[in-house]
């Protein structure tokens, strides 16, 4: 069997799996998709923070690994900035207006939300933590390492640090014939390897395209 004939018969298999599981799934959504859809509360001002990392409470974790983690924690900043900065309800705030509004907040990670919402009377924070940013070793048509991405994004009410809202971004590449699922995501990325930062900034994209409480 030729290389063109063999193609044909993977790409009929993809069609016919997808097909199969569209069907199989076309009843009632799942748990997660019902809560999704739940009314939400509006609100009125969100906070965005500057994305961080955990490299200064991993006492495990090398230089390089932390390099790497603060260049995708300022490459998610961008990206996050730029998809919000036309929305009304929210305000963006760089790591040097968040040091100035919050100097001395004790009670950490939710002293600082309680202290921000109030100083900026918003009833909502935005924050972003990168937990893996690795970069493919490659090219866009054959890789050593394909890229990969661990990002916690979390939304919490600033009167008393609840959660409304949260997603991650959890992915690594994977190729066509190792995982047949990944077809769409496939087909969206032109059937090419990405490199970290388009996979980072995809998933943010639709991540907050998600969120019911910034449309």
């Amino acid at each position: 069997m030729g290389k063109f004939s063999r193609l044909l018969v993977v790409y009929g298999c993809v069609v016919l799996l997808l097909s199969s599981c569209s069907s199989q799934s076309g009843g009632g959504g799942s748990e997660e998709d019902l809560q999704a859809q739940a009314p939400v509360e509006p609100l009125s001002c969100i906070a965005v923070l500057p994305a961080g990392t955990l490299a200064d409470k991993d006492e495990t974790m090398d230089y390089p690994e932390a390099q790497s983690l603060e260049k995708g924690a300022v490459f998610a900043t961008e990206v996050i900035s730029r998809e919000l900065r036309g929305n009304p309800k929210v305000r963006i705030l760089s790591a040097s207006q968040v040091a100035a509004l919050a100097p001395d907040i004790s009670g950490g990670i939710a002293g600082t939300i309680a202290e921000l919402g109030q100083k900026l009377d918003c009833d909502g924070v935005l924050q972003t933590t990168v937990r893996r940013f690795q970069q493919r070793e490659g090219t866009e048509y054959a890789v050593d390492s394909p890229a990969a991405v661990d990002l916690s994004l979390v939304l919490r009410h600033s009167g008393d640090g609840n959660i409304l809202w949260s997603a991650e971004i959890r992915e690594q590449q994977q190729s066509l014939l190792s995982n047949i699922f990944s077809f769409g995501k496939a087909r969206k990325r032109g059937f090419k390897w990405v490199t970290v930062e388009q996979l980072m900034e995809q998933g943010i994209k639709e991540r907050l395209d998600d969120c019911p409480y910034l449309q």
